[in-house]
């Protein structure tokens, strides 16, 4: 596949944007005057009922569009960006000096600032003024998990390509053309909204009219008709122009795009270019897994990985031999060939495969890949330091007040929070009947079993939450809910008790699941059978103590605490 050619200059892209625009406000000045020229022939006939009437809809038709266009306007939206760390020259010269030369060799001005951002992501703006015609402040936003998982080499394939979006002078027009399909969207979405809401209460006056009508005994009205309102047509008239806007400004941008790859490929070469959207195809797959799976791995319990170590953790993922083996299979994966008929006219990108092969069909430039593949890191300063400050810019204040703890310990504290959580409506019903409030944990298990030996069941199972069906209940069906809610509540306080003693073992793993669950395989056999007989009547509490107690040896049952070595 050869490569694409540039598209149409920077005027003409200009001139596009600005007539789509200005045409934005076209089809309502159309009918404006149709509506206007409507009212003057009904004015030179006889005045009539009909001509009042025409008059009266022609004024509600103006006031829908007047409404639409220049009363529904839009909220300015701002132009920071994604929220991230700006990083100054005195910071991370190395990084700052790297960019600029980038930008010699690209022929173009350098940003003004370089924002680290959250993800495996890249972009920049430019607050150009007057339509693009006086240039303006630029600014280049990049992913951590770019600089985490990139090698040199690659990374200036993709800094190459968002500096040629500022050669080609792409970044002067964005403004204009986020403009035109911000208005087109907030046109279309007021009059879908408004179109929906009158139909509705059509529907509900037809609904109540046919209501009075056969509680007076007569017949229902005839079926309502599919009359609509003006908003309904006016969203169909902009819903067209809206089309007919993206088609013409993303095929525009979808050529940028391969501009741009281009100029990636003067300055990496076409190989490492092609080489770098693959891997950040894979970096997007493996960001996303690390932030639902290992960041956020202790969140319902409160808890965070070390500071610096919710985006920083990203390079402990790519640094295990199996996730690595993984993403660099990911990278080489085949392209998939998309059918033509599939693809979006409305993509503002073409599609990545397409941009591979785009690439890959430049003939070699001679430049062989570096030897050592200096890693992207290597351009930064004090990363753990930019890791810190990156948490603070960007995270919650509800996150950043959570507790942070080691990644080893991570997984157990998690684990152990939960079963706290489940295992607190027995703890508050244990309290309610002895007046004595008890914490999780071995102790609080020992109590329990006491209390269970003591004939103590219903008393215990009455003060748990029940479910309508459970309260309603009595006799044999009354005690078998009763049984059932104080096993399902033991249960997770007989594993904090497993837990507390490094019986049941829940260790951090970077290589597959996130957490990975170890315990005695007689344990995981014995547990239900003897939950079983701990609630039964009589109850028999012997097999879950002993139970229990075959896991001294891993560490303390008098609730002091985990064992050590589970702090390792």
């Amino acid at each position: 596949m050869p490569p694409r050619p540039a598209g149409p200059g920077a005027s003409l892209r200009a001139a596009l944007a600005l007539g789509l625009l200005l045409g934005f406000y076209l089809p309502a000045l159309l009918l404006l005057v149709a509506v206007a020229a409507l009212d003057v022939v009904l004015a030179r006939g006889t005045f009539t009922v009909v001509t009042v009437e025409g008059c009266l809809g022609s004024l509600a038709v103006a006031w829908c569009v007047l409404r639409v266009v220049v009363l529904g306007r839009r909220p300015r939206e701002g132009r920071e960006g994604p929220p991230g760390l700006s990083l100054t020259p005195r910071e991370q010269p190395e990084l700052w000096e790297h960019v600029r030369r980038l930008a010699e060799r690209v022929r173009t001005r350098p940003p003004a600032e370089i924002r680290i951002v959250p993800g495996a992501v890249a972009m920049v703006r430019e607050d150009a003024r007057w339509l693009g015609l006086v240039p303006g402040e630029r600014r280049l936003f990049l992913g951590v998990a770019l600089l985490l998982g990139l090698p040199e080499a690659e990374l200036d394939a993709v800094l190459g390509h968002e500096l040629g979006h500022h050669a080609h002078h792409d970044t002067r027009l964005r403004p204009l053309v986020a403009a035109l399909r911000g208005r087109l969207a907030h046109t279309v979405g007021t009059l879908e909204e408004r179109a929906a809401r009158e139909e509705a209460e059509e529907r509900a006056e037809f609904a109540a009219k046919a209501a009075r009508r056969r509680a007076e005994g007569r017949p229902p009205p005839l079926k309502r008709g599919g009359t609509r309102g003006p908003d309904h047509y006016l969203a169909l008239l902009f819903t067209a122009y809206t089309k007919l806007c993206l088609r013409l400004t993303e095929a525009v941008g979808r050529r940028e795009e391969y501009a741009a790859d281009l100029v990636a490929a003067r300055i990496a070469g076409p190989a490492v270019t092609a080489a770098a959207l693959r891997r950040v195809l894979a970096l997007q797959a493996a960001d996303e897994l690390y932030l639902n799976h290992y960041a956020l791995l202790g969140w319902d319990a409160g808890l965070l990985p070390p500071e610096g170590q919710f985006y920083g953790g990203f390079a402990l993922l790519l640094a295990d031999g199996t996730r690595r083996a993984q993403l660099t299979a990911l990278a080489r994966e085949p392209l998939p060939k998309e059918p033509a008929e599939d693809r979006s006219p409305y993509a503002s990108h073409p599609p990545t495969a397409d941009r591979i092969r785009a690439l890959e069909s430049i003939p070699g430039d001679g430049r062989a890949p570096a030897a050592v593949r200096r890693p992207a890191t290597a351009l930064l300063r004090t990363p753990d330091r930019l890791l810190a400050g990156l948490e603070q810019a960007t995270l919650s204040t509800e996150a950043l007040s959570k507790r942070r703890v080691p990644w080893a310990e991570l997984p157990w504290r998690a684990r152990r929070e939960t079963y706290a959580r489940e295992a607190a409506p027995l703890l508050a019903a244990m309290a309610g009947l002895t007046g004595a409030p008890a914490a999780p944990g071995a102790v609080a298990l020992r109590h329990l079993l006491d209390l269970l030996d003591h004939g103590l069941l219903r008393e215990l199972a009455a003060r748990l939450p029940r479910s309508e069906q459970a309260a309603r209940s009595s006799g044999r069906a009354a005690r078998e809910f009763a049984r059932t809610a104080l096993r399902s509540a033991l249960r997770p306080l007989a594993l904090l008790a497993a837990l507390e003693t490094g019986l049941c073992r829940w260790e951090l793993c970077w290589a597959g699941p996130p957490v990975r669950r170890s315990a005695p395989a007689w344990f995981t056999e014995d547990l239900p059978k003897a939950l079983d007989l701990a609630v039964a009547e009589p109850a028999v509490t012997a097999p879950l103590r002993t139970l229990l107690l075959r896991g001294s040896a891993h560490g303390p049952l008098d609730g002091t605490g985990p064992a050590p070595h589970t702090l390792a």
